[in-house]
C-alpha cells in the first residue's frame, strides 16, 4: 500500500510539473478531457486503502474528519445555491488535502531514488522557465480548451509578453505553478545537502527562477523560508514555528486591516499594483459575495467561492487571492478554526523527532505566506503538500504519543515494525517438549 501511494504521487507531480505539454498533446488530439483523469491517481488509492481499513474495522480519523468536512460544509452550499455542483469540486479541492495527509511521509520523507527523481524534475523544470523567459515561447502558451462546459487555460497566457517582465511558466501550465512546484522540491531536498555553500545555492537559484514566474507573494514566502532553511540546525525547528504562527495571523490581518483602501493599481509586474488591486477590488468583492450568501456562522458552504462559481455563478467569479477569505468561505468561522490548527500543528513536539519535522513545517510555512496573495487550496499541488505537512507533524506527535496512527496505514496489513517470525529450529523444538 505505501509503494502504490508512492508511485501515485510521482506520477501526479510529474502531470503537475510537465502539464503545460500535456494538455497541448491532449488538444491537439481534441482529448483535452482526458487530463481529468489524473485525479484517479489520487482517489484510486485513497479507495483502496478506506475499503481495506473498512474490512479491518480500523478507518484512519482522517478519512472520517474528511466525510465529516464534506458533509456539513457541502450541505450548506447546496442548501445556498440549490445544486450539488459547489460541493463537488469543493470536494474535489480537498481530496488532494486527504491524499497528502495519508501519503504525507513518502511526500515529505522520500526515499534516494524518489529524491533524486525530484532534483531532476526541479533541474528540467528551471531550464524550461529560463527558455521560456529568455528566449522561445512555447506553443501551448495562451491556448484555452473546453473542460466539462468551461472555457479553461491549457496554458495560462498572461498580458505581459516579452522582456524580463514576461511571467515565464516553462513546461508547467502557469507561472503560478511554477512558484508553487519549484519551491516545494526545494524544502524537500534542501534539509537534505550536507554542505551549507551547495544548499545556498541550490535555494538561491530556486529563489531566482521563483522571480522569473514574476509571482511575488512565492517570491516573499520562498525568500523567507530559504533564509530559515539557511539558520543553524538547531534554530530551525523555532523559527519555522515562528513563521508558521506569524504568516498564519497575517493572511488572516491584511484583507481585514485593509478593508476600504482604495489604492492605485498601476505599476510594471514587480512594483505592488496586484497587490493594491487585491486590496481596492478582488477583496471587498469577495466580502461583499460572503455577506450575500453566507449562512451564518458556516460561510457560503463548501465550493462557495473560487473556480466552483464558474459552474453557478460565472458573472460574480472571484478568484480570493487569499487563503483566509477563501476559507472563510468555504468553512464560515471553522475556517478560522483550521488555520489555526495548522499553523499549530508543529508546537511541543519532543526533541528526538524535531529534525523530521523541518521539512513539513517548512511546507507549512510557504503555503502561509503564499496565502496572502493567493488561494492556495486551488492549486492541486498547494493542497496536497498543506495535506502532507499536515499529516506528518500529526504522525510525529502519535509516535511520540505510541498512538495507532503513527502509522498511516495501519489497518491495511501493513506496519512500520518488520514481522515476528517463530524460530522453528530443532533445538527450539526440544526445548518446547522438554517443558
Amino acid at each position: 500500500m505505501r509503494r502504490i501511494f508512492a508511485l501515485a504521487s510521482i506520477a501526479y507531480l510529474l502531470i503537475y510539473a510537465f502539464e503545460g505539454v500535456i494538455r497541448y498533446g491532449l488538444y491537439n488530439v481534441s482529448l483535452s478531457n482526458a487530463i481529468l483523469l489524473r485525479d484517479g491517481l489520487l482517489v484510486g488509492p485513497l479507495l483502496l486503502l478506506l475499503t481495506i481499513q473498512a474490512f479491518r474495522y480500523r478507518v484512519h480519523p482522517a478519512f472520517l474528519a474528511f466525510g465529516c468536512i464534506v458533509a456539513l460544509h457541502g450541505m450548506i452550499a447546496t442548501l445556498n445555491f440549490h445544486t450539488s455542483l459547489p460541493a463537488v469540486y469543493g470536494a474535489k479541492l480537498l481530496v488532494n488535502v486527504l491524499f497528502g495527509f495519508i501519503a504525507a511521509r513518502e511526500l515529505t520523507q522520500p526515499s534516494r531514488r524518489v529524491l533524486q527523481l525530484l532534483a531532476l524534475v526541479w533541474l528540467i523544470s528551471i531550464i524550461g522557465l529560463a527558455l521560456d523567459k529568455f528566449i522561445y515561447t512555447f506553443p501551448w502558451m495562451g491556448l484555452e480548451t473546453d473542460i466539462g462546459g468551461i472555457q479553461v487555460d491549457v496554458s495560462r497566457g498572461w498580458d505581459i509578453e516579452g522582456g524580463f517582465e514576461k511571467r515565464a511558466a516553462g513546461f508547467f501550465r502557469s507561472s503560478i505553478s511554477a512558484a508553487m512546484l519549484l519551491p516545494t522540491l526545494a524544502i524537500i531536498i534542501a534539509p537534505r545537502l550536507r554542505n551549507w555553500l551547495v544548499r545556498l545555492v541550490f535555494l538561491a537559484t530556486t529563489v531566482g527562477c521563483v522571480a522569473l514566474t514574476t509571482q511575488k507573494g512565492a517570491l516573499f514566502a520562498a525568500v523567507s523560508v530559504s533564509g530559515i532553511l539557511l539558520a543553524p540546525r538547531m534554530t530551525q525547528y523555532l523559527l519555522l514555528r515562528i513563521a508558521c504562527t506569524v504568516f498564519a495571523i497575517l493572511v488572516a490581518a491584511i484583507p481585514l486591516g485593509t478593508e476600504g483602501l482604495l489604492l492605485s493599481d498601476n505599476g510594471g509586474v514587480f512594483s505592488f499594483a496586484s497587490f493594491a488591486m487585491r486590496i481596492s477590488q478582488t477583496w471587498p468583492e469577495a466580502w461583499h459575495w460572503i455577506s450575500n450568501n453566507e449562512i451564518f456562522p458556516f460561510g457560503v458552504g463548501l465550493g462557495g467561492i473560487g473556480g466552483a462559481q464558474r459552474f453557478y455563478a460565472q458573472n460574480f467569479f472571484n478568484p480570493s487571492d487569499n487563503l483566509f477569505i477563501f476559507l472563510y468561505a468555504n468553512f464560515g468561522l471553522l475556517g478560522v478554526f483550521y488555520l489555526a490548527w495548522i499553523s499549530r500543528l508543529g508546537a511541543h513536539l519532543p526533541d528526538e523527532v524535531r529534525d523530521r519535522a523541518i521539512v513539513p513545517l517548512a511546507l507549512l510555512a510557504f503555503n502561509l505566506g503564499y496565502g496572502i496573495a493567493l488561494s492556495m487550496l486551488e492549486d492541486q499541488v498547494s493542497a496536497l503538500f498543506i495535506g502532507a505537512g499536515a499529516g506528518m507533524l500529526w504522525q510525529l506527535h502519535q509516535q511520540h504519543r505510541a498512538g495507532l496512527w503513527g502509522d498511516a496505514y495501519a489497518g491495511a496489513g501493513l506496519s512500520l515494525r518488520p514481522p515476528i517470525i517463530p524460530d522453528f529450529t530443532l533445538s527450539n523444538v526440544r526445548a518446547v517438549r522438554l517443558r
